[in-house]
């Protein structure tokens, strides 16, 4: 892969790994570890084809993805939580917050959140935009539609 290359993904990617902490710090600040743990994550259930190509990208480079478990409702939830790092999360899963956590976010706090959700967007779609493997549906169901080419090909 050309430098040039690399550094637009690193670029990229350090990009998301901070909006990703702003939402998640927003997350937190609503209680929403304690919501979550209270209802064991069911919507992370929901979860398993949520791993795009620049999260895969993102662990790959920070050396923190860990190993999947198909076997699982999602291959990265624990009976801790999700065994990824916040950088490294799905959009879908950084993104969501239920009602019960939204609720619990000020009014300045929602604005913000959903400022930071689409800020975000624009970097995943940046990806989708560029290569033919990335898409936010996901890796695994992006590449039922896309055999015999490679993930980080240029789109024309």
């Amino acid at each position: 892969m050309p430098e040039s290359e690399r550094q637009w993904i690193e670029q990229q990617i350090a990009h998301i790994h901070q909006l990703q902490r702003q939402l998640h710090a927003l997350f937190v600040q609503a209680q929403g570890l304690k919501h979550c743990q209270s209802c064991l994550g069911s919507c992370c259930e929901r979860g398993n084809n949520h791993m795009t190509l620049a999260n895969v990208l993102s662990g790959l480079l920070d050396r923190t993805l860990p190993a999947a478990d198909f076997s699982q409702t999602c291959p990265f939830l624990t009976d801790q939580g999700c065994a990824l790092s916040v950088e490294s999360r799905p959009f879908n899963c950084v993104t969501f917050i239920c009602d019960t956590i939204e609720e619990c976010l000020s009014d300045e706090d929602q604005k913000r959140f959903y400022t930071f959700e689409r800020q975000l967007r624009e970097h995943y779609t940046a990806f989708d935009q560029r290569y033919v493997g990335s898409s936010l549906q996901g890796l695994l169901i992006r590449s039922q539609s896309m055999p015999g080419s490679q993930y980080l090909a240029h789109r024309l």
